[in-house]
């Protein structure tokens, strides 16, 4: 028999990258200040002083305070999309129940309140950014329940001209007024039963409308 190979431990084998691990702790840092206090009051010592490390470290990693509020915005954008992923449980509902259980995740991740101090910060800051990019944060994760419902009426026989315009509107009347509300006045809250009901008014008006059940 062979000798068996003796393996040696490389102690940087399972380490991540310090440069990663810094720029992570940086954007969650900044994530807490931006939606705190905005672009204009936020302050990068503040970042600093939540994630350790230096200002000159902060600096080389990303330019300036407008590079670091940049490149939040794309993380933040990332993190919402992938909570707003719709549910996977959804596949091979009835199409009502279908869109009852897309439209809830829907409106309760859009309401909560990372999600309003991130449309916030978006809106008020949104002169710092070229308009595509200000199409693209504004989506969301909005495309990717765009996606699912236009799949589903789709399938339900219309077109995509008609699926895709159908649900334009239908997310609009998820959003209503309860999306501004939240945002213009942070003691407004929504229970789940009237979450559920608004919903289910939305997606009898989208059935309705199309003739479809």
């Amino acid at each position: 028999m062979g000798r068996a190979a003796i393996k040696t431990f490389d102690p940087e084998a399972r380490q991540p990258d310090r440069g990663v691990a810094r720029r992570q702790a940086f954007l969650e840092a900044a994530r807490e200040v931006f939606l705190e206090h905005g672009y204009e009051a936020a302050s990068v010592n503040d970042v600093v002083r939540l994630a350790g490390g230096s200002l000159a470290t902060l600096y080389a990693q990303f330019g300036n305070k407008e590079g670091l509020f940049l490149a939040f915005m794309q993380d933040q954008h990332d993190r919402f999309a992938r909570e707003m992923r719709p549910p996977s449980d959804v596949e091979g509902l009835p199409l009502e129940e279908a869109l009852q259980v897309i439209g809830a995740h829907f409106l309760r991740r859009l309401l909560q309140r990372d999600s309003l101090s991130f449309f916030r910060v978006m809106v008020s800051e949104g002169r710092k950014l070229s308009p595509q990019m200000r199409r693209y944060f504004a989506s969301g994760g909005s495309n990717l329940i765009f996606d699912e419902l236009t799949k589903l009426l789709r399938h339900a026989g219309l077109s995509e001209s008609d699926a895709g315009e159908s649900i334009t509107y239908f997310i609009e009347l998820l959003r209503s007024h309860h999306h501004f509300q939240a945002l213009s006045d942070e003691t407004y809250a929504v229970s789940d039963a009237e979450l559920k009901a608004h919903v289910a008014r939305a997606v009898r008006f989208l059935l309705n409308g199309l003739q479809l059940r």
